[in-house]
C-alpha cells in the first residue's frame, strides 16, 4: 500500500477529526464508504481504498455508512456550501475593492445572483456585501493616503469611492 494510504489508515484508524470531510474510505469487504471518524468496527487495512469525494466513492459502487453519514461530513452540505460562497465572495470583495465593479458583476463572476449573493453574505457576516465593500474601500484610502504621496481626489478614484 502505498506511504500516502498508510497515512491516510492511520488517521482512520485514530479516528482524528481533523480529517473529517477531508477523505473518504471505501471499505471492499462491505460495499460501504465511510468518513475518517466512523465509530464503526475497524477494517483490515487491506481492504480500504481512499477517496477524496464521497462522490468518487459512490461512483465506485459504494454505499454511505449508515452510523457516520458521510453525504452530511462537512464541506458537504448545503450549509457550507453557502458558508463557502460567502467567503469566497469576501475575498473578491477585498481584491475588486478599488476596481469600483458593481455587485452584480461580481455575482456574476461568483456565478450567482446579486440577490442570492447579498441573502448568503448578510446572514454570514451580518453586513451586506455594499457595506463591506464600502469598508473595504474606506480601508484602502487611508492606506493610500498614509503610504503615498497621492492627493486626495487621487486616492478617492484609485480606492473606487465616487463623489
Amino acid at each position: 500500500m502505498p506511504e500516502k494510504d498508510s497515512a491516510l489508515y492511520a488517521a482512520f484508524v485514530a479516528k482524528d477529526s481533523r480529517f473529517d470531510g477531508r477523505f473518504f474510505v471505501g471499505i471492499s469487504s462491505t460495499g460501504i464508504y465511510c468518513r475518517p471518524v466512523c465509530r464503526a468496527r475497524q477494517p483490515k487495512e487491506a481492504n480500504c481504498t481512499f477517496y477524496a469525494t464521497a462522490a468518487q466513492a459512490e461512483q465506485e459502487g459504494y454505499r454511505p455508512c449508515l452510523l457516520c453519514r458521510p453525504e452530511l461530513a462537512p464541506g458537504t452540505s448545503i450549509t457550507d456550501a453557502t458558508a463557502m460562497l460567502a467567503h469566497k465572495a469576501a475575498r473578491v470583495l477585498e481584491e475588486k475593492c478599488g476596481t469600483g465593479d458593481r455587485l452584480e458583476e461580481i455575482a456574476g463572476l461568483l456565478g450567482c445572483t446579486d440577490r442570492h449573493l447579498r441573502r448568503v453574505f448578510t446572514k454570514e457576516y451580518n453586513v451586506t456585501p455594499l457595506q463591506y465593500l464600502q469598508t473595504c474601500r474606506l480601508l484602502l484610502a487611508k492606506n493610500l493616503l498614509t503610504d503615498t504621496n497621492l492627493n486626495v481626489l487621487d486616492v478617492a478614484l484609485a480606492s473606487g469611492l465616487e463623489a
